[in-house]
Parts: C-alpha cells; sequence; structure tokens
C-alpha cells in the first residue's frame, strides 16, 4: 500500500510539472530548457523558508511559485529576443547558472550535501507526516493545478499561444504582442513548475542539486513528446506511462548496475518509437512560396 501511494504521490507532482511545461514547449513550441530551473527553485524556496525562517505551509508555497515565476519573467525578457535553436541555448544557459547556483552557493543552499530535515505541511495545525494526509493535500493541489491549466489551454490566451507558435508573423499582423504572449506563457508555467517543487521538497523532506539535473528535463521533453506537444489528455496520459513504466522492472532480479541502465534504454527506446512514428507532425516540411 505504501509502495503504491509513493507511486501515485510521484505521479501527482510530474502531473503538474510536465502539464506546466507542456504549456511552453507543447502549446507554444517554444523549446524551453530551462522549466527543471523553475522546479530547483521552487524546491529550494520551500526549503530553506520552511527550515531557516520556519515559514508555514501557504507561505512557502507561494513564495515558491512567485520565485519561479519572476524567474521566468527575466528569462522570458532576455531568452525571447533570440529565435530557433538560439533560444533553446539561452534558456540551457540560464538552467546551467541555477544549477550552478545550487552547487556552489553553499553557505546558502548547503551544495552537494543538499538540505535536509525539511518539515512536512501543516494544516490546521496537524503535521501531515502521513503520506495518506500528504496525498490527498497534493490530490487537492494537483486538481486545482490542472482545471488551471486546462482553461488556459482551452482560453483565447492558449489559441492565441498555439497560433503564435504556428504562424508568429499572422499573430503579429493581427495586433498580437507576441513577445508579450510568450513571455506570460513563460510565467505561468513556471508557477507551476515552482509549486511542483515545493510540493517535492514537502515530499521528499530533502532536496539536492542532483534532483534537478539535466536529466530531469530530458524526461519532462519524453513526457510532453510522447504525450504530443500541445494536447493536454496526452500529456496526462503519457505521465502516467512514463513514470509508471520502469516499476515492474524492481521486481526483476538483476544487478543494480544492469537495472539502472536498463530503465534508461527503455525511456530512449520509447521516445526514439514515439518521434519515429510521429516525425510527420513534429516535424513538419516547411513549403516556401
Amino acid at each position: 500500500m505504501e509502495y503504491i501511494l509513493h507511486l501515485a504521490i510521484l505521479v501527482g507532482i510530474y502531473l503538474i510539472l510536465a502539464q506546466s511545461c507542456n504549456l511552453t514547449i507543447g502549446l507554444g513550441r517554444l523549446f524551453n530548457l530551462a522549466h527543471v530551473a523553475s522546479y530547483a527553485l521552487g524546491g529550494y524556496v520551500t526549503a530553506l523558508a520552511s527550515t531557516e525562517l520556519e515559514m508555514g505551509f501557504e507561505r512557502c508555497l507561494i513564495s515558491s511559485a512567485l520565485v519561479a515565476g519572476l524567474f521566468a519573467t527575466l528569462l522570458g525578457g532576455i531568452a525571447l529576443r533570440l529565435a530557433g535553436d538560439y533560444f533553446a541555448i539561452g534558456t540551457l544557459a540560464f538552467a546551467s547558472i541555477v544549477s550552478s547556483l545550487l552547487i556552489n552557493w553553499k553557505s546558502v543552499t548547503k551544495g552537494v550535501l543538499g538540505i535536509p530535515g525539511i518539515p512536512r505541511p501543516e494544516i490546521a495545525g496537524v503535521a501531515l507526516y502521513d503520506n495518506v494526509q500528504f496525498g490527498c493535500l497534493l490530490g487537492v493541489i494537483v486538481i486545482a493545478s490542472l482545471v488551471i491549466l486546462y482553461c488556459v489551454f482551452s482560453s483565447p490566451f492558449g489559441r492565441v499561444l498555439r497560433g503564435q507558435a504556428e504562424d508568429q508573423l499572422a499573430m503579429m499582423a493581427l495586433g498580437r504582442d507576441v513577445r508579450l504572449i510568450n513571455t506570460l506563457g513563460f510565467l505561468i508555467a513556471s508557477v507551476f513548475a515552482g509549486v511542483a517543487g515545493s510540493m517535492f521538497a514537502y515530499y521528499i523532506n530533502y532536496i539536492d542539486p542532483s534532483s534537478f539535473s539535466f536529466s530531469e528535463m530530458v524526461f519532462l521533453v519524453t513526457i510532453v513528446v510522447v504525450g504530443s506537444p500541445g494536447s493536454f489528455w496526452g500529456c496526462i496520459a503519457a505521465t502516467f506511462f512514463l513514470v509508471l513504466l520502469p516499476e515492474p522492472m524492481r521486481f526483476i532480479e538483476l544487478p543494480s548496475s544492469i537495472l539502472g541502465p536498463m530503465r534508461q534504454m527503455i525511456h530512449s527506446l520509447v521516445l526514439l518509437a514515439v518521434v519515429w512514428l510521429n516525425r510527420a507532425k513534429l516535424f513538419p516540411i516547411q513549403r516556401e512560396v
């Protein structure tokens, strides 16, 4: 039962994180490789605020979302001046800066040692150290987050974000401020990434830079691609599929030196198969008049 509950909590955290990533990479077709940096900032803000400042759950959650959103506004203001491959490289540079700060700013982040002793959320004077209680709280946050994101996806703003991904010049001809739209997309996505990071820190009770490596960003991109970029329900299905995919392998009696690489190979093969089958949609032929 505890194992199933653990998986459910991980799926819930990834549902928020992957769907927010889908907003920019999938719907807006902005290859933002700094999304995991917003996730990391959310986790570290909660870790520091709850252990050093002894802030309550609500204030930690809001602070994490605000700091991640502030980072997105800064990122959008600079990186959105770039286009295509240069934009992806720019966001990757921002992610590397955040990663370096987490590792080297030891007086604040404790470096590679991480921050232990993060308390569980406390609601109405009750600390939710029981995973069932924590799972219920996370379930409420996941449902609220997905409802808000669904409204964003189906709103006029979401349609404009999708439209600029297909033809920026057409959107500009219609009087839309493409840079402002993309910045707002970044802001919304990063706010929810900060929420996911906060819940991750509360659940694990410990945080360190290894939880926010580039491989985590690759995993998020895999979820978006497998679920079909820009598809709200496809991203949800892909999150369940890819988060739970390696779990049956835990019951196979193999050395850990073999089991670990096999899990990575399975993810790689799934991504390769999906990209190959959907290559016409992911990489459409560019026609010129």
